[in-house]
């Protein structure tokens, strides 16, 4: 046996070895069972446990303890992991860490944990860290925090080949700021049934959040549903492995040290017995005090007011009896079941000894100790048991004689309350008669017309409350606001808004809308619900109603929560409905039952999971979440109920009001508001109120006062007026100091000033008009000025013109004249005489002069009969194509010249040295007048050559296969000048000039040769 296998054998015996006793043993166990019995106890001397309770807690402990499964090797590779900045951590940290990870703002720390499909990881998985986290802001979406555990997860089915697409599940977000804390998570892959393979990365980053910064490290993910302490994996062992067999190869003594630690770990099996030990002492200790506080309180309280000499008597013969067998057979359970684990570890270890017991004689002998000590921490435990139940009996004897005392005290008690209630039943039966009568008095009024307005609002209030109340009276109150998005998305929210309110013949036949969550991709989309508070460890119903089209993958409903205190989004996670389908033909009936657990406050998040082609449309509304174990009709909210009951109380109602010479009939609204009314005041003022009074027949007023009115035609004697206002006005003569006629044919008008909207005439002579608009159908002038613009003959030149009021800025001919004359022009000059340097101008023969700059923003054509002459410098910001000659393509430059192989040269790109597109070389100048200090190489170019590795391979872009090569980063180390990179990019793709490899290949046949030579001469 080498020393390195020694070296490997004691250390993988030592790992196991510790793992198994600290699973089996470790204090998070036995935490579990003492405060189980503890609450068994409470619960036997409050008389609420029976013997089916026992047993169904037994059981229930048994199937919890059925479904552990206990990992401990590390799959997190640290030396494999990428990003992130590395911190040292002080000595002794809380971590038990050495070095930490930091993650600014928008920086991700990665490992492939399964880089190809493969079914390792396809089961339960534990996930735990150390984090820390300052001032992390959130970002736009809910997802822009510090992210743990995030996946790039592929799943995929063996069988079909069928992949899903990436599932991004983070197992923990976090905001605000946090002090070093310890997170573990438990995430089953297979819970998706329809796949059974994975491959994935895990991250933890600050994707996208407004600021902050955090911390990481002691990373494990493990196989199992038990979180267990840090180690790390084995291939990060290895260089520690590697480091002790130089240790071990160096020195004998190395192996005798590693045998000390050893050693000295197994001798402290009794320092971990004493600590186990103290705990058991500590903790019954206090759980026994614990009890006899709670049952002392509770009692003493109970006895007190509730019940008498008695009552208290057969209360404690009951919970004396049934406690002493209640705790028997929990603690004879519990003893059973720890003997039974003890021996199966004990089981365990012996079997393990044997398996190893070859190798290592002296770790044998270590191991058979430790067994004999753990036997005997069984029986001391068993000891404590025993003394904990006499304990417990004693306890329950001293209650016996403190609750005797405690009844005289009740006695005591009854008779000075009795006394108390004599003397104030008096006093506090009339304060009570006197406040109801001041409420009333409050509510109803104390006049004649209050109480009878009053109380008929109150009898119509009442009336419509109890009606709606009594639609809903199953079970708790609906939890969630807003179920039935009648308020549109109030309380709701979306991935980027995707959640739409629509409506669909399948609900209420198209005549009520409903929430339609559509998702277009193959992640998911999320529709989630304001938060709202639970009660703990209560069972609580979820009753939806849904239906999807043909194209949804399948659907999740989370409820998300978290307890009292806590600021992360959520820190608990319930999977009501995992990967199923609604149905696609109607609205379909969904209830789902949860127990709350540990949570304080939740909201509820259903998913939609992608679709298999096209969009796919999840369709939810009428959500009911309460308290309770049964379905039910959808309820709404509380606060809905009574919004609508408001709504319905906005209806009129009418009123009638008899006084003393007066009458009054109203109709009302909820509020108070007059909606229409008469009147009949005693002082002969009669009053109508409302929007419309309709009078059919005749009518005779004597006298009217009409502030306005629409009368169809009005026959009157004589008629006054400050104003009259009319579409037809005929008659012979009107005397008006003002009159406004909008269109009228008027035959004779004297008007020293007339405003006239609209003026129709055959023929109108003015000495001067002005006019803010003028419509011609002819408009004829010689020169004027119209719109800033001047027209007419200029001062100079021939023919006439439209410029505008700088004649010289812009302008255009009428093409009247002789011979070629300018048509348009901009920027003319100076002078008419000639075009100035800086001059637009195109001529009546169709030719145009810029001597300016020309500016063109998109395409420009010539035609195959035009040419382009440059007299000047050209300037391209961008490679031409050109038709004939050079060609700039897009990836090659061409051109005509003689080519040794025929057709056009190209030109060689420095990307394309060395990628197997280019394999010439070019010729380099080797002439003796081009060099000095010439001397014999001593370069061993065999010994070169031997050492490189020769290597068969495809090119990735390409594909194209290569028998035989090398690779750059091997080569540069052997043979350097044969390796190049590119001068303008150092971190770019390394090249190799393999006809540099010639010199050393002469060499090396010349070395080869000498020692041929040399063999033969031996030989000879």
């Amino acid at each position: 046996m080498t020393a390195e296998n020694i070296r490997q054998s004691v250390k993988s015996l030592e790992t196991d070895t510790q793992n198994k006793l600290n699973q089996k043993l470790s204090q998070a166990e036995f935490e579990v069972r003492a405060g189980s019995i503890r609450q068994e106890i409470l619960n036997a001397t409050k008389d609420k446990a029976d013997k089916t309770l026992v047993v169904a807690e037994a059981g229930k402990l048994r199937e919890e303890f059925s479904k552990m499964k206990v990992g401990g090797r590390n799959l997190w590779i640290k030396s494999k992991m990428v990003g992130a900045v590395i911190e040292k951590l002080p000595e002794n940290h809380v971590t038990g860490q050495k070095e930490c990870y930091r993650l600014e703002n928008n920086s991700t720390l990665t490992f492939n944990i399964e880089p190809d499909f493969s079914s390792r990881l396809y089961q339960k998985v534990t996930f735990s860290a150390w984090i820390k986290y300052e001032n992390v802001v959130q970002g736009r979406n809910f997802w822009n925090v510090f992210n743990c555990f995030k996946h790039y997860l592929f799943r995929k089915n063996s069988e079909t080949g069928v992949q899903s697409g990436p599932d991004y599940a983070t197992l923990g977000m976090y905001k605000g700021s946090a002090d070093w804390k310890y997170i573990t998570f438990t995430y089953d892959y297979s819970e998706k049934t329809n796949f059974d393979q994975l491959k994935t990365s895990l991250r933890f980053n600050l994707e996208g959040a407004t600021s902050g910064t955090a911390w990481v490290t002691g990373i494990k993910v493990e196989i199992g549903s038990v979180a267990t302490d840090w180690s790390p994996a084995p291939e990060d062992a290895d260089g520690l492995i590697t480091e002790a067999k130089a240790t071990f190869e160096r020195t004998a003594q190395g192996l005798r040290t590693d045998l000390s630690a050893i050693q000295e770990y197994v001798n402290k099996d009794g320092q971990r017995q004493e600590a186990l030990q103290r705990y058991t002492r500590e903790e019954s200790t206090r759980q026994a005090t614990a009890v006899r506080e709670l049952v002392n309180r509770d009692f003493v309280g109970k006895a007190t007011y509730q019940e008498d000499v008695k009552g208290i008597n057969q209360r404690i013969e009951a919970v004396k009896t049934s406690a002493n067998k209640d705790i028997a057979s929990q603690i004879a359970s519990y003893r059973q079941s720890v003997d039974g684990k003890f021996t199966d570890i004990s089981s365990q270890i012996t079997t393990y000894k044997q398996d190893v017991g070859g190798q290592i004689s002296g770790l044998s002998n270590r191991l058979t100790s430790s067994e004999q000590g753990t036997t005997t921490q069984i029986s001391n435990l068993s000891n404590r048991i025993n003394s904990n139940k006499q304990g417990t009996d004693n306890q329950i004897s001293n209650l016996k004689t403190q609750v005797a005392t405690n009844k005289a005290n009740a006695d005591s008690q009854f008779a000075n309350v009795t006394n108390q209630l004599a003397r104030k039943v008096e006093t506090t039966e009339f304060q009570r008669v006197k406040e109801t009568s001041k409420l009333y008095e409050r509510i109803l009024g104390n006049t004649e017309n209050g109480i009878a307005d009053k109380v008929a609002r109150m009898a119509l209030t009442n009336q419509l409350f109890q009606v709606e109340v009594g639609k809903y009276s199953v079970s708790g109150p609906n939890l969630i606001k807003n179920s039935d998005f009648k308020n549109a998305t109030n309380e709701w929210g979306s991935t980027q808004n995707l959640g739409r309110l629509v409506k669909h013949s399948f609900y209420h036949n198209g005549q009520k809308d409903l929430m339609r969550l559509s998702n277009a991709t193959k992640n998911e989309n999320f529709l989630y619900s304001h938060r709202f508070n639970l009660e703990q460890n209560t069972d609580y119903v979820l009753n939806f109603r849904g239906f999807n089209n043909s194209a949804l993958a399948s659907y999740d409903v989370y409820i998300l929560g978290r307890r009292a205190g806590e600021s992360d989004g959520f820190t608990i996670v319930k999977k009501v409905v995992s990967s199923k389908k609604l149905s696609t033909s109607r609205c379909e009936d969904v209830s789902v039952t949860f127990n709350s657990g540990e949570m304080d406050n939740a909201y509820i998040r259903f998913d939609n999971n992608g679709s298999s082609s096209g969009t796919a449309d999840l369709y939810i509304t009428e959500v009911d979440l309460y308290k309770g174990y049964k379905p039910r009709t959808w309820q709404p909210h509380p606060e809905d109920v009574i919004a609508d009951a408001n709504k319905k109380l906005e209806a009129t109602q009418t009123k009638m009001t008899l006084l003393t010479g007066s009458w009054a009939v109203q109709n009302i609204n909820s509020a108070g508001d007059i909606i229409s009314g008469i009147n009949l005041g005693a002082n002969g003022h009669n009053r109508f109120v409302g929007k419309l009074t309709h009078i059919t027949g005749e009518t005779l007023i004597d006298r009217a006062v009409i502030k306005s009115a629409m009368v169809d035609k009005l026959k009157t004697a004589n008629f006054e007026a400050g104003s009259v206002t009319t579409t037809i006005l005929d008659a012979e003569a009107v005397t008006a100091e003002k009159l406004k006629v909008d269109n009228a044919l008027i035959k004779k008008l004297t008007a020293t000033d007339a405003f006239i909207y609209e003026l129709i005439s055959k023929r109108i002579f003015s000495t001067k008009v002005e006019s803010v608009i003028s419509s011609s159908t002819f408009l004829e002038a010689y020169q004027g000025r119209i719109g800033g613009f001047t027209l007419g003959q200029f001062d100079q030149g021939g023919g006439r013109w439209i410029s505008g009021v700088n004649q010289f800025s812009v302008g255009m001919g009428n093409g009247a004249g002789h011979g070629v004359r300018t048509a348009f022009w901009a920027n003319w000059g100076n002078n008419w005489n000639y075009a100035g340097p800086k001059a637009w101008n195109v001529n009546t023969d169709g030719k145009m002069y810029c001597r300016n700059e020309v500016g063109f923003y998109d395409q420009v054509d010539f035609s195959n009969s035009s040419r382009a002459n440059f007299y000047g410098n050209t300037t391209f910001s961008r490679s031409p194509v050109f038709s004939n000659g050079i060609e700039l393509g897009s990836k090659d430059v061409l051109g005509d010249g003689w080519n040794p192989k025929g057709g056009r040269n190209a030109v060689v790109w420095w990307n394309q040295v060395g990628s197997g597109s280019v394999k010439y070389w070019m010729e380099q100048k080797s002439d003796r007048r081009l060099k000095e200090n010439i001397t014999d190489t001593a370069v061993k170019a065999l010994d070169k050559i031997n050492r490189l590795r020769m290597v068969a391979f495809d090119f990735i872009e390409s594909k194209k296969h290569e028998e035989i090569g090398l690779i750059a980063q091997e080569a540069e180390t052997i043979v350097p000048r044969i390796v190049s990179r590119d001068p303008e990019n150092p971190d770019g793709y390394l090249h190799i000039d393999y006809t540099a490899l010639v010199p050393y290949l002469i060499k090396a046949i010349q070395e080869l040769n000498q020692k041929i030579e040399k063999m033969e001469k031996t030989i000879a």
